[in-house]
C-alpha cells in the first residue's frame, strides 16, 4: 500500500462527501487521489442530485508492522468541486456551486494474513464549503476508504 508506483482503486468517503477513488503512490511519502461521487448535503427534499470531484495529497509517514497488521499514518490537504441541485416544487430550484478546501490526517492499514494488496483508512478532518454565499457546510469531519492496491 506505500510502495512507490503502486496504484488503489475503492472507495473513500467522510461525513461530506463519498465517492470512487483513485490512488497512486508517487514515491513512498507522497500520494496522489481523485473522489468523484456525490455531496452528503444532508437535505431531504425530492428531485435533488449532487455531484463532487476533490483531489487529495498525502504526505505518507513511516510504515509500521504490528505482527497482525502493517500501517502508516499521513497528513492531507484537499480541494475540490461541488455541486448541489434540488427542486423545490412552487418555490423554485437552486443550483449551488463551491469550491471546498480541507485538512486532516488518518491512518491507512493492511492486515498482514488477509487479502494482499487490500487496505482500509480512517481519518480525521476539517473541511470548509460555501455553496454561492447561499449556504455553508463544514468543519471537523470523519471518514474511511477501503482500496485494492496493484
Amino acid at each position: 500500500m506505500s510502495e512507490a508506483g503502486s496504484f488503489g482503486a475503492g472507495l473513500a468517503w467522510t461525513s461530506l462527501n463519498y465517492g470512487a477513488s483513485l490512488k497512486y503512490n508517487f514515491t513512498k511519502s507522497h500520494t496522489g487521489q481523485i473522489i468523484v461521487g456525490s455531496v452528503n448535503y444532508g437535505f431531504s427534499y425530492a428531485d435533488q442530485s449532487s455531484f463532487s470531484i476533490t483531489g487529495r495529497y498525502s504526505y505518507n509517514l513511516d510504515t509500521n508492522d504490528i505482527g497482525f497488521a502493517s500501517f502508516h499514518p499521513y497528513l492531507y490537504g484537499q480541494v475540490g468541486y461541488w455541486t448541489l441541485k434540488y427542486d423545490l416544487g412552487y418555490l423554485g430550484s437552486y443550483n449551488l456551486n463551491s469550491i471546498a478546501a480541507g485538512i486532516g490526517g488518518g491512518t491507512e492499514w493492511s492486515f498482514n494474513d488477509f487479502i494482499q494488496g487490500l487496505a482500509f483508512s480512517i481519518e480525521l478532518g476539517y473541511t470548509y464549503v460555501s455553496f454561492d454565499g447561499v449556504a455553508s457546510i463544514g468543519g471537523f469531519n470523519g471518514g474511511g476508504g477501503i482500496h485494492y492496491y496493484f
